[in-house]
């Protein structure tokens, strides 16, 4: 049997266990309950609750296994480089947003000196429900050219392009450039979707060496 009174705090020793017991590989309710000597009951509530904040992820074959988060927590040193470099090479701010339940949050965020320019600051969360193309990426939605586009959707004035990074898990963010509509000289994803894609590719890669 695997400990899991660490602490007074319950029903946190009880989820870390959990967590603990699915770090090696996924693990099924029952063998999860067996092994730290929980009820089903008990493992499958508080499975479900580390589900929803991306701490655990669920199969189709109903096992369980880390979740995306754990991949976010490197997530963004990884993917600080190669923003940098995108930022560099558009003139544009660039960002990697990744889900957090409802909302989006904004991992990594590179802006360059222009005098106009778009600016968001690391740690900004802002509901899916608001639209904008990184949100529409993390909601499922895909193209045929790789990125998603819009134009004055979530703010009026500001044109933004993104692409999705993914892992063999699925989803763990997107990567998204944003620009005022006034200095675009045309679709902002003809301009520089490939680079956008190169971008989320080479974080991919990174991460999957990681």
């Amino acid at each position: 049997m695997i400990g899991h009174n660490v602490t007074d705090v319950g029903v946190l020793d009880k989820s870390m266990a959990i967590i603990s017991a699915c770090e090696a590989s996924p693990r099924m309710a029952a063998d999860i309950a067996e092994a730290l000597n929980l009820t089903v009951p008990t493992v499958h509530r508080l499975a479900r609750a580390l589900v929803a904040h991306g701490l655990l992820a669920r199969e189709s074959s109903g096992a369980f296994r880390l979740g995306a988060r754990f991949i976010s927590f490197g997530l963004g040193q990884i993917a600080r480089g190669p923003l940098r470099t995108l930022a560099e090479r558009t003139g544009e701010a660039c960002q990697l947003w990744v889900p957090r339940g409802p909302n989006r949050l904004c991992l990594v965020s590179e802006a360059m000196p222009n005098e106009l320019h778009v600016e968001l600051h690391e740690g900004t969360q802002l509901p899916l429900e608001d639209g904008g193309t990184a949100a529409r990426v993390i909601g499922g939605e895909r193209s045929e050219q790789g990125w998603v586009l819009t134009v004055s959707e979530r703010t009026v004035g500001l044109t933004s392009v993104s692409a999705p990074v993914e892992t063999k898990d699925g989803l763990v963010g997107a990567v998204c450039i944003v620009a005022p509509v006034a200095r675009v000289s045309s679709n902002l994803g003809e301009l520089y979707g490939t680079r956008l894609l190169v971008t989320a590719s080479a974080i991919e890669r990174a991460l999957a060496a990681a």
